[in-house]
């Protein structure tokens, strides 16, 4: 049904690297054993091959999560809070993201607390939450990192300088890790800072780091070094000891600066998306933009003339619009809505202003 008329891929994924088991990946289903049998011995290499479990499903009954706050507390009953299965979602990571976001909650409602909110830009948790408070769900919501319009700067390394300070400020870190994550923050800010500063001629880089030579004399930051495949922050510290050499007593610091580093140039381009999508989320979208005049892929254009959003927030929650795609609607409306200033209004203020 989901594939008719075109070709379907199924990955088989071995299980370990001491078992027979694989699993193929592509065709989950629910039918009878017998008929998942014939379907998988029907894929060519799989003639003869025996089921060691078969796929199964669950139904289960679940509350609209447009009913929730945010905060998963529910609307119509004030100090109830849901999360898991219950909203809709996977019962996986997706309910114990939300579990720790309902507990943490609920215990800062009986507090009389501020709740904590996560939003779209700090976490993969608030692109789960907004993602289900504001559109629902059909099916088991599952967490892609392709629902994230920011994912570059979602990474596993910077969790504790994204997150640690709204943790704590809610009450579930302690003041130990705390000062722990803004050490390592303000390290990171200080060394990225002096690899944007360290700067000499491109001739001397190449030479000194063991590059091939080159006669080029124009100025390069180390920062803008690091992106070359070739170069290392490792490389560096041990060519420049006197400027680089106290990273040596830091190898978790030392990373962390290098993949900075490397994905300097995206980031501050991606950050600098944020903050302005940020800005503007609560942007009102005129009723008679015309979408398809946008520089932007068909399929954008056809969700966003279809769904015509009010926002740019709510733009930016229609399933399949990209970061890249709600950037270029802000812009395209924040310029559309300049002032208009003619000719024939700048002669009359000459005029006056002469006439005065």
């Amino acid at each position: 049904m989901r594939f008719k008329g075109r070709r379907h891929q199924v990955w088989l994924e071995p299980e370990g690297l001491n078992t027979d088991v694989v699993y193929p990946n592509g065709i989950s289903c629910t039918m009878p054993e017998e008929h998942q049998v014939r379907l998988v011995r029907a894929i060519p290499g799989l003639e003869t091959c025996d089921l060691v479990h078969p796929g199964y499903g669950v139904e289960y009954d679940f509350m609209d999560p447009r009913q929730l706050k945010p905060s998963l507390e529910t609307l119509l009953i004030q100090h109830l809070f849901f999360a898991g299965q219950i909203n809709g979602t996977t019962g996986y990571e997706e309910a114990a993201a939300q579990g720790i976001i309902a507990g943490i909650n609920a215990a800062c409602k009986s507090q009389g607390k501020e709740p904590l909110i996560m939003d779209r830009t700090q976490g993969y948790i608030g692109v789960l939450i907004d993602d289900l408070t504001t559109q629902g769900t059909n099916e088991p919501y599952r967490m892609f990192t392709s629902r994230a319009e920011f994912r570059l700067a979602l990474r596993p390394d910077n969790a504790d300088v994204r997150l640690t300070q709204l943790g704590f400020q809610t009450g579930c870190v302690s003041k130990v890790r705390f000062d722990k994550s803004q050490w390592m923050k303000k390290e990171l800010e200080e060394n990225v800072e002096l690899l944007r500063t360290f700067q000499q001629p491109i001739y001397k880089w190449r030479r000194q780091l063991g590059l091939n030579d080159s006669n080029n004399t124009n100025t390069m930051s180390a920062i803008d070094l690091l992106i070359h495949p070739d170069v290392t922050l490792s490389n560096m510290v041990d060519t420049y000891p006197d400027v680089l050499g106290h990273l040596k007593q830091h190898p978790a610091l030392l990373e962390r600066v290098e993949i900075e580093a490397k994905y300097h140039t995206e980031l501050q381009q991606q950050l600098e998306e944020i903050e302005e999508v940020r800005q503007e989320e609560q942007l009102q979208l005129p009723d008679d933009l015309d979408y398809y005049s946008l520089n932007m892929s068909t399929d954008a254009k056809l969700k966003l003339a279809d769904a015509r959003p009010a926002s740019i927030a709510a733009a930016s929650r229609i399933p399949g619009i990209t970061p890249a795609a709600i950037v270029i609607l802000l812009r395209h409306v924040k310029y559309r809505q300049r002032p208009l200033v003619t000719a024939s209004s700048k002669v009359w203020a000459a005029h006056t202003s002469h006439d005065l």
